[in-house]
């Protein structure tokens, strides 16, 4: 069923207008590639990589995210597009692809990241000369403040970027990604965060909406990262919380599979889509649930 489900997403193998290929091919064919080595599917894999190639520059050292006519701009999710890249160029032996990956994550990991670990959302390069012009957030609360989901790609992609490349500053910028997700949960106990770490909670805003794709993302990184982590206590830690929040996600609060109360088609509800409140929140996400379904088998493997 799962691959009758996939199959019609091949064309976006060839799609050159988003950054997404990487996200919709690797998750589904390049997956289904590893588990049950059909050469056709690691050939939409490698369509897919020759045309988010195009998207590189090497001047911004950065494959673009979104189209725009203002400058190039690149979004800390992409991070999970390099895995796409990483795996076409260990399969194929291409060079190209796996330097421009290499270089993708190490222009964000010196331009996306505050002194803190936070990070930012977006950042718009002068495609001229490749220099920043500005840095800011779309989808989070404030330029200044640290939107969740996109903290949680952060420790993702970095980790992924590691286990491709065993470059040590890759990891080193994984864990301090993933201290600062953990040290802004909402407290030891309740470990599913708002959309964004910042958003204030006053009179004037009593409501802030919680993110549980960010919750999922975040946990199935983390159970990876555990797994890199030379110092005992901290794999310990990174464990624990992942489990943790895993177990808060399937709880009632969150959980809606197989609840008569919903018809929705889905596992967990409570996520945030975009900034709050000018955008569905408290909602039913796929990636949402792909990550959560991602966490538990990678911890059931431990």
């Amino acid at each position: 069923m799962a691959t009758d489900l996939m199959l019609p997403l091949a064309p976006v193998a060839n799609m050159t207008n988003t950054h997404d290929v990487g996200f919709v091919i690797m998750s589904s064919f390049g997956h289904a590639y590893q588990l049950l080595k059909i050469p056709e599917y690691l050939q939409i894999v490698v369509t897919t990589a020759n045309s988010l190639s195009t998207r590189y520059s090497p001047i911004v050292r950065c494959t673009r995210s979104w189209d725009s006519s203002q400058g190039f701009l690149v979004i800390i999710d992409n991070m999970m597009n390099l895995e796409l890249l990483f795996e076409a160029s260990n399969r194929t032996n291409n060079q190209t692809w796996h330097d421009m990956a290499w270089q993708h994550a190490n222009r964000t990991m010196h331009e996306h990241f505050r002194a803190d670990n936070s990070t930012y959302h977006v950042v718009e390069y002068n495609e001229t000369d490749g220099s920043v012009i500005r840095k800011y957030t779309a989808q989070g609360y404030a330029d200044w403040s640290t939107w969740s989901r996109g903290q949680a790609w952060a420790v993702a992609g970095f980790t992924i970027a590691y286990r491709y490349t065993k470059h040590q500053p890759f990891l080193d910028k994984a864990i301090g990604a993933a201290n600062y997700f953990l040290s802004h949960l909402p407290s030891e106990k309740d470990v599913i965060p708002y959309w964004d770490f910042d958003a204030p909670h006053n009179s004037t805003i009593p409501y802030q909406p919680r993110d549980t794709s960010a919750a999922a993302i975040f946990a199935s990184g983390l159970v990876e990262l555990s797994q890199y982590v030379g110092v005992q206590e901290l794999r310990d830690r990174f464990l624990t919380k992942a489990k943790a929040i895993v177990d808060q996600l399937i709880s009632p609060t969150y959980l809606i599979l197989g609840n008569k109360d919903y018809i929705l088609r889905a596992v967990i509800a409570n996520g945030t889509q975009g900034p709050y409140p000018s955008h569905p929140y408290d909602v039913a996400t796929v990636f949402g649930d792909y990550y959560l379904t991602q966490a538990v088998l990678r911890l059931s493997k431990l």
